[in-house]
């Protein structure tokens, strides 16, 4: 399983998932400051940044990032963070 999370509120949420260092993780740029990142990493969180904003609401957005992720993750499940719109 592999864990993206888009937003600074998604991270809070799943803060304690992540911590644990089971799963990959990739998050979208200014989602973690500096010292968080360096922090995860430091307790082999293996954690991944993109170097751009992704917007939970923009399907290409999502389907892009995902489309990378399944690269580096062949085959395995990915939980997203997402806000559809209605």
């Amino acid at each position: 399983m592999v864990i993206f999370v888009v937003t600074r509120e998604g991270f809070i949420e799943l803060e304690s998932v992540v911590s644990t260092g089971l799963y990959p993780v990739w998050v979208g740029a200014g989602v973690l400051s500096s010292e968080e990142t360096n922090s995860l990493r430091s307790r082999n969180v293996d954690l991944t940044d993109f170097t751009y904003e992704i917007d939970p609401g923009n399907k290409q957005d999502l389907d892009y990032a995902l489309s990378t992720i399944s690269e580096h993750h062949p085959g395995e499940r990915v939980w997203v963070e997402c806000q559809p719109k209605i």
